[in-house]
């Protein structure tokens, strides 16, 4: 257990596995069914390539002979936001914070903040220069839904998690993102969940989320721009491993523990 402000973090290993594994134990921490939990960081990778689609999203909305094509197991997160490309291109990490942890605020927005904030402090141990994109700029994205000149571009884009931006993101100096964040809020505790893009491959998202031939040329064309891997920007292979121990020491940097994390031993694969 690491401690941070008087709590005490505990740490998973990461844990590979089929995407509906990890979705499950998120609920699972969220139920409050079991022992008070303490605030936890769950690392994960799906163990096989899928698509997960946010809460409001429809399957009907989907390019159907493309999913099908690409065999994309489909999958729904409780958590609003829009479609992810699972697999081993993308790295997670849920945050469990119970109830009244300091870093529950009563602003939604700003309980983002420090999660970011750690993102980018961990991404710079990898060499890594990120920013986050401020409320102000996300707003400024999303009025282009409203302006006859670019709300069909941008509602195409916006079926992608990735293609569109939200507030404490991260992203490149040029505004690709790299890390997104979403939240599910309940009375037994928040999960933030966060996903960084170790590559991005835009050709499967395409496929799928363009209705028409003209959609995924667009999508082809603009995703690229609109995101980017962290190997990209670091220019070298990252290791998962890497990833993880830069969160972990930036979190630990950040709260000013003295302690070092000790990861706790059973899986939630196999609990």
């Amino acid at each position: 257990m690491a401690a941070t402000d008087g709590l005490a973090w505990r740490i998973l290993p990461l844990v590979v596995a089929d995407q509906q594994v990890h979705l499950d134990y998120g609920q699972r921490l969220l139920a409050g069914n079991e022992a008070p939990q303490p605030p936890t960081l769950y690392w994960s990778q799906a163990n096989r390539r899928g698509l997960v689609l946010g809460f409001s999203q429809k399957a009907a909305q989907l390019n159907v002979e493309a999913l099908r094509q690409l065999a994309l197991p489909l999958y729904q997160r409780q958590a609003g936001g829009t479609a992810v490309l699972v697999g081993p291109d993308l790295l997670a990490l849920d945050v469990f914070l119970p109830p009244g942890h300091p870093l529950i605020l009563t602003d939604v927005v700003e309980s983002y903040r420090w999660l970011g904030e750690t993102w980018v402090a961990a991404l710079e141990r990898l060499g890594v220069i990120t920013r986050l994109v401020p409320p102000a700029e996300a707003r400024a994205q999303q009025a282009l839904l409203k302006q006859p000149a670019t709300a069909s571009r941008e509602a195409v884009l916006r079926r992608a998690c990735y293609g569109s931006l939200s507030p404490y993101e991260v992203v490149a100096p040029d505004q690709r993102k790299v890390v997104g964040l979403t939240m599910i809020r309940r009375r037994t505790g928040s999960l933030l969940q966060s996903g960084l893009l170790l590559r991005w491959e835009t050709e499967p998202l395409a496929l799928v989320l363009g209705q028409t031939a003209e959609e995924q040329a667009l999508l082809r064309r603009e995703l690229p721009r609109r995101a980017v891997g962290l190997e990209t920007l670091a220019d070298r292979a990252v290791s998962v491993a890497e990833v993880m121990a830069a969160f972990e020491q930036a979190l630990l940097a950040r709260f000013f523990s003295p302690s070092t994390p000790q990861k706790h031993s059973s899986s939630p694969a196999e609990t």
